[in-house]
C-alpha cells in the first residue's frame, strides 16, 4: 500500500463507477449472506438492473468474485492511506490499521469479505493470486512504517521490520475474524484491541 514503490495490479485494475457498484454489491452479498450466496441474479436483485446487465459487465461468477476481491482491496487501500503515518507517533499506524477491521459498516463488509477470501483462495488457484498479492502488498507497506519507526530509534531491534510486518498481518487477520465472529464491539474497543496488540510487537522491534 505504499504511495510509490508498492503499487501493484490489485490496486492499479481500473474500474468503472458501473463495475464498482457491481462489485459493491457483491462485496455485501459476501459480508452478509457469504462466499457461495454470490451470483449473477442475487448481485442484479439489489443494483435494480436485470441480470443480463451484470452478466454483460462480468460474464462469470469467477469475474464477480475476483472483482469483487480487487475493488475490496482498492477500497480498503484508500482509507488506510488517507492516514498520515508519523513514526514517531505509533498511535497513527493504529489509527490507519483500524480501517482493516469492523469499525464501521464499510470497514466490517470489506473485513468479512476478506476473511471469507482468504478461505475462498486456499481452494481456488484463480483468486488466490490477488488475495496473496494483495496480502504481500499489505506486509511491504507495514515493513516499511516499522523500518522507519525503527529507524527513528523508538523501538527495539529483537526483530526485522519484515519479522514485525509478518506479527502485524497475523494480528490484523486475526482480529478481523475473532471480531467478526463475536458480538458487536464499539470501534473504540476495536482500536484499543488493536493498540494492545500492536504495542506488544512494537516492543520486540
Amino acid at each position: 500500500m505504499d504511495q510509490e514503490t508498492n503499487r501493484q495490479s490489485v490496486l492499479d485494475t481500473p474500474m468503472s463507477p458501473a463495475a464498482s457498484m457491481t462489485a459493491d454489491a457483491t462485496i455485501a452479498i459476501i459480508a452478509e449472506e457469504g462466499f457461495d450466496r454470490v451470483s449473477v441474479r442475487r448481485v442484479a436483485a439489489p443494483l435494480g438492473v436485470a441480470p443480463g446487465t451484470v452478466q454483460y459487465r462480468s460474464p462469470s461468477r469467477r469475474t464477480l468474485l475476483t472483482d469483487a476481491l480487487v475493488r475490496s482491496v482498492q477500497r480498503q487501500a484508500d482509507r488506510v492511506l488517507s492516514h498520515e503515518i508519523d513514526p514517531a507517533k505509533p498511535e497513527t499506524l493504529v489509527r490507519a490499521l483500524a480501517e482493516l477491521l469492523p469499525t464501521g459498516a464499510v470497514q466490517r463488509e470489506d473485513a468479512a469479505a476478506w476473511v471469507a477470501f482468504g478461505a475462498a483462495a486456499s481452494t481456488r488457484p484463480w483468486l488466490a493470486g490477488p488475495y496473496w498479492e494483495a496480502l504481500v502488498i499489505m506486509r511491504t507497506w507495514i515493513e516499511d512504517v516499522l523500518a522507519d519507526t525503527q529507524q527513528a530509534g523508538l523501538v527495539g531491534t529483537d526483530l526485522s521490520p519484515a519479522e514485525g510486518a509478518r506479527l502485524v498481518t497475523a494480528l490484523v487477520n486475526g482480529l478481523a475474524l475473532d471480531l467478526l465472529n463475536a458480538p458487536p464491539t464499539e470501534p473504540d474497543e476495536v482500536i484499543g484491541q488493536l493498540r494492545s496488540g500492536l504495542g506488544l510487537v512494537l516492543r520486540g522491534l
